[in-house]
């Protein structure tokens, strides 16, 4: 029960200032400023896992520089060009396509790196696809759709995961992927599918946003469960390969910042894009 005290903790310091980015200013520009830092921490806990430093090589420097300013870009600019009227295909399209440009423009500098070449240019282009792009939505959602819709999705990814924590604690009996997070158990991942409905129901349908049907919040609830448990294990699997127990050791005993926001990284684009093609349809 300690680890939970510990995840209570996190969330009694981070959700005020959520809160405050999110009904306090009305503008996306807090929550992007928020989503910004989370995605700069996020994709060099990744970058630093993937690509450890050697003390011979002057790799790390240029790699933060080069891939940093890019996944920058990638979290930041969709909500600029939006809030000016663009649409995020037409932002996005260019934007990735540079990014593979300057990519492997700057292996091809890297002469003295030659022979892992391939590995870094694969790793910087995952690492780009994998933490901002994903994470662009964040303040997308709350620019198109509204604060309550992301406060939905951050109830959806989290309370999911907390209740999924409780049942596993409480009755979990079968493993669910021992390979991958053994701790974790088949009644932990039903009780994320039900702390998911309870957020988009209770925290959405129900109360916060009346404007989402029930029927599309009982699917969203279980899709989006089921799609953030799908990339905290995925997380967990890339921490297994590497052999690291957390992304870092930036929150102290709670892990990284990727460990924090590795399942709200495939719960937002779900959200944002159902209720784009779907709900809104």
């Amino acid at each position: 029960m300690t680890d939970f005290l510990r995840r209570l903790w996190v969330a009694v310091v981070l959700i005020p200032v959520l809160l405050a980015g999110l009904y306090l200013d009305a503008s996306p520009w807090s929550i992007l400023a928020m989503a910004a830092i989370a995605t700069m921490f996020a994709q060099d806990e990744f970058l630093r896992m993937a690509l450890p430093v050697r003390a011979e090589d002057g790799e790390r420097p240029l790699r933060l520089v080069v891939v940093g300013l890019l996944g920058g870009a990638i979290s930041c600019l969709p909500t600029i060009f939006v809030h000016q009227g663009s649409k995020v295909g037409v932002v996005l399209a260019p934007l990735l396509s540079l990014c593979v440009v300057v990519v492997a423009a700057t292996m091809l500098l890297r002469r003295h790196h030659l022979q892992s070449a391939g590995r870094h240019m694969a790793v910087c282009l995952a690492s780009l696809l994998y933490v901002p792009l994903l994470a662009c939505v964040w303040s997308l959602i709350k620019l198109e759709f509204g604060p309550s819709w992301l406060f939905m999705t951050l109830a959806l990814a989290f309370l999911s995961d907390t209740v999924a924590y409780i049942f596993g604690r409480l009755w979990g009996r079968h493993k669910l992927y021992p390979a991958v997070s053994p701790g974790k158990t088949v009644e932990g991942s039903i009780g994320g599918v039900v702390g998911g409905v309870l957020a988009t129901v209770g925290a959405g349908s129900l109360w916060l946003v009346p404007q989402l049907p029930l029927k599309h919040a009982l699917v969203l609830g279980v899709l989006g469960s089921l799609v953030g448990q799908v990339g905290d294990l995925f997380e967990s699997m890339l921490k297994r390969g590497y052999g690291v127990k957390d992304s870092s050791a930036l929150l102290g005993a709670h892990g990284g910042m990727l460990d924090r926001v590795d399942a709200l990284l495939f719960v937002a684009p779900v959200v944002y894009y159902y209720v784009r093609l779907v709900v809104q349809a």
